[in-house]
């Protein structure tokens, strides 16, 4: 192995500034230039090393019968989809320069992941995941408005960035008013394509017609839909009205979940797919088979894994909890993903039949929804805080460089030295099972060069892209023919593991560690002529190996410590903090050649919400006092069809879940949520239940009220307060007025809850469960009724702290004795918890006036000490996901130390609450 050179460790700072100044630009890229020494030479073992072959033959490339490849690098893209992108809106309005570092990052092709593909969901207003996406067609006479939420504008805003981005559509649930009907559904498909095109200049490069993830049972008639998408655009390319050619579009097959073979199958029964369908999605695996094969190699379908999970648990806590795997190894870090993307074009464990899938698309890139939300954290960047500009992540950008920076579109794969192994484990191979996991591509032959004398010999360039997840060295002879080496041609080396002692957790990312020369050349047995250089992959890296310098456009600089991090601080959003929906201070802004103001270029998106089910949306008002009100747009008439391929199928079951939106900051302890509220009249169907619900301490999706307490009022003056949808009190306030506003309102201090109307206290509540929960954001719940709201405000409560600080218990936390790190789901805070068996214990410095530990645990015996005083013996759980397992205030601020000794059973520790 070799050591770290003092070129790379002088040259990263450098490039550091250059790179920051390129990611804060808006929206173009800047070129990068340095004055920097040559990297130095580096020589791997001798002889006495067990050298693998790796054969790299320019010739090796799996082409048709007219000279072109079977296929070609797609790279990385994105999927925008189940409300993912939602913050990005206010990333854009409240900090603009975080918002387009963030989108240099993920787009900007010199110095970010240069990402190639982005996806968007077609919304039906219903959760999908992790939230709902905004219809763009709530009626069939309502036009096409695709100024709803977050997905549309990212586009077009990326697209500023990379031209090049290419531009996808797919379904996860549908407006009921389609009816299930394909005419009615085409008709929203249609006018969202030419609504994008209108409002924004965005043309579509593919569309996925079908259901995504579709139930089985449904494919023949997802695919008998896809085909007819696919004839409607191409006759409708020839309208007057055509806005492009339509008939350019690339139709992709029935995004599945691991099931590429089962589509790929009907695909090749039809010959109808097989002449409109040119692509096929697959999810989640990295397997192929005989049918994929046939339809990638008979009929050149591009095969795309159009959804991919991107890493999980960023590197700075990965590495606390296995510093042996450097923050960047490990089940779905950066190496895993690397890895899945290297296997899913071929794995051994497909035999002769791999998936030969050459995109992969993150779902999401950005994870800008509020942390807790279902299946967060994945991300390349974390952006969750968009009053502050805080945002978290990077090393998925820097995975992503490993390739995009020396891999251009539509560069060959050279298959001998192409794939991976290791056993299947979630979508990818397991960690530790692996012995090769390599991807070589090279530039496309130039047919003009190799028939014209005159230009001269062409030399092609060529990469390869190694991901070791184990903790044992590769070492390889990579032999290269047919690519114009010498045996004087230098190969550079780019390479990212985990840190030495000492250095930051990112200070050894996407360095340029220097360039191997050839050990020797050779004659293999057929002939041909090897030049023959030697090299060794780290245990938890990636490797990068390129005939390019400096990247394809010579302009590729190596990561300095920080180039990505936030230059925000992580504060919280202030209490008090108030909406009253108007947004007056805004400016107007051009669209498309529009002038719009905050509301119009949103959709009527309010600030900082993040719908979870319906659509909570600002609407005008003739009332007096109530300009603007923020209003739940989802009733009897248009609610939603579920997407429900996980149930039965079927894709008519309406939507039940209440409509609910959350905003705010999780940090958030003692506080009085209070908002006007007006009920609406018209009952559409008295069997869908009327009312309003403010709910508090939201921090993951607990009941139907999202957040842990909530008061629900209906428009007969019946009240409840609720913890995690349990009525804990309830009663009906006289005389109540159905159709006039009323300010409801729900205090949080401490453990005691209450809940008033029109400044009336209905009751107080005490949380004396051994499961309350103590920080969290707010929540708004309605019926399927158009809800009116106005006014929000939320305010500390006298006396108390309404802010706190949440540590993840990978942070700075002591452990010793019988201690397991586990990585959970998305449930828990950040992935990740930590079990304590008894005689275990944890100890945590800390500044503030309180503490609470969280965490779903069983139930268990711990000794609690605070500043070295003598022990107190507490009884603690069984608690949920989030749920305070044991608090303690009174401290007085300043610097304390708790120390937590489990006497019996097992505590597990999700997170710690510092109050200040």
């Amino acid at each position: 192995m070799t050591q770290k050179s003092r070129w790379r460790l002088a040259t990263a700072a450098a490039a550091g500034a250059l790179i920051a100044a390129s990611l804060a630009a808006a929206p173009s890229a800047i070129a990068l230039e340095t004055s920097d020494p040559e990297p130095p030479k580096l020589e791997f073992g001798d002889d006495s090393v067990d050298w693998k072959e790796l054969i790299v033959d320019g010739d090796d490339v799996e082409r048709a019968p007219d000279g072109s490849a079977f296929n070609v690098f797609g790279g990385f893209g994105s999927v925008s989809c189940n409300n993912t992108s939602r913050l990005l809106l206010d990333y854009r309005e409240e900090n603009p320069e975080a918002y387009w570092r963030i989108l240099n990052m993920l787009f900007n092709t010199d110095t970010g992941a240069g990402l190639m593909h982005i996806k968007v969901e077609l919304g039906a207003d219903v959760n999908t995941s992790s939230g709902a996406e905004p219809a763009t067609k709530r009626s069939a006479d309502e036009p096409a408005n695709v100024l709803r939420g977050a997905g549309f504008r990212l586009i077009a805003d990326a697209k500023t960035i990379n031209p090049d981005l290419k531009v996808e559509a797919l379904r996860w649930a549908e407006p009921s008013w389609t009816g299930n009907q394909t005419d009615a559904r085409y008709q929203w498909y249609k006018e969202t394509i030419d609504a994008a095109y209108d409002t924004y200049g965005v043309k579509f490069d593919y569309i996925s017609p079908s259901q995504n993830e579709v139930n089985a049972k449904y494919i023949a008639s997802e695919l008998a839909w896809t085909i007819e998408v696919a004839k409607r655009l191409e006759a409708d390319a020839a309208a007057s009205d055509a806005r492009y050619d339509y008939g350019d579009i690339e139709i992709v097959a029935l995004d599945s979940y691991r099931n590429g073979e089962g589509v790929a199958g009907a695909i090749l029964a039809s010959p109808e797919a097989l002449e409109h369908v040119d692509a096929i999605g697959i999810h989640y695996t990295i397997g192929g088979g005989p049918n994929l094969t046939r339809l990638n190699k008979e009929f050149g379908k591009e095969v795309i894994y159009s959804e991919g999970v991107a890493p999980m648990i960023d590197p700075e806590y990965r590495l606390t909890a296995q510093p042996e795997m450097g923050g960047i190894g490990g089940t779905v870090g950066a190496v895993d993903i690397a890895d899945r993307f290297i296997n899913a074009y071929k794995w051994s464990g497909s035999g002769a039949n791999p998936a030969h899938m050459t995109s992969f698309l993150f779902q999401p890139a950005v994870s800008a929804l509020y942390e807790g939300s279902s299946y967060s954290p994945k991300h390349l960047i974390r952006a969750s805080d968009p009053w502050s500009g805080y945002y978290e992540g990077g090393v998925g950008i820097v995975l992503v460089r490993h390739f995009m920076q020396f891999i251009d579109q539509g560069w060959e794969y050279i298959e001998g030295a192409s794939g991976g192994d290791g056993t299947f484990a979630d979508g990818g191979t397991a960690v530790g099972s692996s012995t090769r996991t390599v991807l070589t591509l090279r530039e496309p032959l130039d047919p003009a060069a190799a028939d014209d004398p005159g230009r001269g010999a062409h030399k092609p360039d060529f990469t390869q892209v190694h991901a070791n997840n184990t903790a044992k060295p590769r070492h390889f002879e990579v032999k290269v023919a047919d690519l114009g080496v010498t045996k004087n041609t230098p190969l550079h080396l780019w390479e990212t593991t985990g840190p030495e002692s000492g250095e930051p957790y990112d200070a050894d990312w996407f360095q340029q560690i220097g360039y191997i020369k050839p050990v020797r050349t050779e004659t293999g047995a057929d002939g041909t002529s090897y030049v023959v250089y030697r090299v060794e992959v780290a245990p938890y890296s990636i490797l990068t190996i390129s005939s390019l310098a400096d990247g394809l456009t010579d302009s590729t600089t190596a990561y300095a410590s920080g180039d990505y991090a936030s230059t925000a601080e992580n504060s919280p959003l202030e209490l008090p903090y108030t909406d009253d929906f108007e947004y007056a201070g805004y400016p107007a802004e051009d669209v498309g050649g529009v002038s719009m103001s905050y509301l119009e270029r949103r959709g009527g998106t309010p600030r900082y919400t993040a719908d979870q089910n319906g659509a909570f949306e600002v609407v005008g008002s003739a009332e007096a006092g109530h300009d603007n009100v923020l209003q739940q747009r989802i009733t009897a008439d248009n609610r939603p069809y579920t997407w429900n391929v996980w149930g039965d199928g079927s894709q008519n079951k309406l939507a039940t879940d209440a409509p609910a939106t959350i905003l705010g900051d999780h940090t958030w302890a003692n506080y009085t949520a209070a908002v006007d509220v007006k009920f609406d009249s018209e009952v559409k169907d008295a069997t869908l239940a009327n009312f309003a619900g403010l709910g508090v301490r939201q921090v993951v999706t607990q009941g139907s009220d999202l957040a842990a307490y909530a008061v629900r009022v209906s428009p007969a003056g019946a009240w409840e307060l609720r913890k995690r949808d349990a009525v804990v009190a309830s009663g009906t306030i006289a005389d109540f007025d159905a159709g006039a506003w009323h300010r409801i309102s729900l205090t949080a201090a401490e453990n005691a809850l209450t809940p008033s109307v029109d400044g009336t206290e209905l009751t107080t509540w005490t949380d004396t469960s051994v499961s309350p929960v103590m920080t969290g954001r707010i929540s708004l719940v309605s019926g399927y009724y158009e809800t009116n709201w106005d006014n929000l405000a939320i305010t500390p409560v006298d006396g108390l702290a309404w802010e706190s600080t949440k540590l993840d218990d990978t942070a700075s936390l002591a452990y010793n004795g019988p201690v397991t790190f586990r990585q959970v789901g998305f449930a828990h805070y950040n992935r990740t918890n930590h079990e304590l068996a008894a005689g275990a214990s944890v100890s945590l410095p800390f500044s503030g006036s309180g503490i609470n530990l969280f965490g779903a645990t069983a139930a268990a015996t711990i000794d609690v000490s605070v500043d070295g005083a003598p022990p107190t013996r507490v009884t603690v759980g069984a608690t949920g996901v989030r749920q305070t397992s044991h608090w303690l205030r009174g401290l007085g601020s300043g610097e304390h130390t708790i120390a937590v000794t489990v006497v019996s059973g097992t505590f597990t520790l999700d997170g710690v609450d510092v109050l200040k």
